[in-house]
C-alpha cells in the first residue's frame, strides 16, 4: 500500500498499477466498484437525490455510474484517500476497504480516465 500511495502522489499511478495490479480477478466495477459507491458515496452522492437531501455534496457530484466515477476520478482519490481524507464524512470503510477502493481507483479507474 505505501508503494501505491507513493506512486500516486507522485503521480505515477502507470508504475502503481503495474505493481499492484495483479489480483485475479481483478476488481471492477461490476465486482466492487458500484458497491462501494453504493455503500460508502451514494448516500450524498446519487443523481437520484434532491439538494436538500445530499448531506451537502453539489448536484451533479453524482457517483452511481462507472461514467461519474471515471469522470470525477481525480476529485474522488483527493477526498477519500488524499493527505486529509475527509470522506465519506461519517467514516465507514474499514483499512481492507479504503486499500482495495485505491487498488480500484489506481488499476482500472484511473487508467480508464487516461484512455479517455
Amino acid at each position: 500500500m505505501i508503494a501505491l500511495l507513493l506512486a500516486c502522489q507522485l503521480g505515477g499511478s502507470d508504475t502503481a498499477a503495474s505493481e499492484d495490479c495483479d489480483r485475479e480477478p481483478a476488481l471492477s466495477w461490476e465486482n466492487f466498484g458500484e458497491s462501494y459507491m453504493a455503500l460508502h458515496c451514494n448516500g450524498c452522492h446519487s443523481s437520484l437525490l434532491p439538494s436538500g437531501q445530499r448531506g451537502g455534496a453539489p448536484l451533479g457530484m453524482d457517483f452511481d455510474t462507472w461514467s461519474d466515477v471515471v469522470l470525477n476520478v481525480e476529485r474522488i482519490r483527493s477526498r477519500a484517500l488524499g493527505d486529509a481524507p475527509d470522506m465519506p464524512p461519517g467514516g465507514g470503510p474499514t483499512e481492507t476497504d479504503l486499500e482495495m477502493f485505491e487498488e480500484w481507483l489506481a488499476c482500472e479507474v484511473e487508467s480508464a480516465a487516461e484512455a479517455e
